[in-house]
C-alpha cells in the first residue's frame, strides 16, 4: 500500500473536524489579542487592517470597492468602517477625478502619524506572538493556511 491516505480513511474525519476545532480556537485567542493590542491606539482590528491598506496605496488611495476587496468585506461593512474612520478622522472620501462616481478613501495626516507611532510597536507585539514558532515553522504555517484557502474557495 502506499503512502498516501485515502481521503474517506475513518480518521481523516476525525483529523478534519481536530484541525477545525484548533484553527477555531486559534482565531478566536488571536482575534482576542489583537483586539486588545489595537484597542490601547484606540483602534479596532478592521481600522487598522483599512488604514494598512489605504497606507500600502500611497497618496491615490482605494476605491471604497477595492478597499472591500482587499479586506475581503462586502460592501455595506466597508462603508461603515470607512463612515467610522472618517468619524476619528483617520480617513477622508474623495471622489475620483476620471470618474466622480467613485469615491476613494485616503488617509489623513492623523492617520499617518497614528501608523508612525504604532507599527514600531506592532512589529514587536507580532515577534512576540510568533516566537513560539520557528522561521521554518512560520513559513509552513503561511503555507498551509494558503493551501487550506485555495482549498475551501469552491466549498
Amino acid at each position: 500500500m502506499s503512502g498516501v491516505k485515502n481521503k474517506s480513511e475513518p480518521n481523516d474525519g476525525y483529523l478534519a473536524v481536530r484541525t477545525i476545532i484548533e484553527l477555531t480556537k486559534s482565531y478566536d485567542m488571536l482575534e482576542d489579542v489583537l483586539g486588545r493590542h489595537f484597542a490601547r491606539f484606540g483602534l479596532s482590528q478592521p481600522k487598522f487592517n483599512a488604514l494598512i491598506q489605504l497606507r500600502q496605496a500611497g497618496e491615490r488611495g482605494l476605491a471604497l470597492s477595492e478597499l472591500g476587496e482587499r479586506m475581503l468585506v462586502s460592501r455595506a461593512n466597508i462603508t461603515g468602517l470607512i463612515d467610522r474612520l472618517e468619524r476619528d478622522s483617520l480617513v477622508f472620501r474623495e471622489a475620483d477625478p476620471r470618474d466622480r462616481r467613485i469615491f476613494r478613501a485616503k488617509l489623513t495626516t492623523k492617520a499617518t502619524n497614528l501608523l508612525e507611532d504604532i507599527l514600531p510597536i506592532h512589529t514587536v507585539f507580532t515577534r512576540e506572538a510568533m516566537s513560539g514558532l520557528s522561521p521554518d515553522e512560520k513559513n509552513l504555517l503561511i503555507e498551509l493556511l494558503q493551501k487550506l484557502r485555495r482549498g475551501m474557495k469552491n466549498i
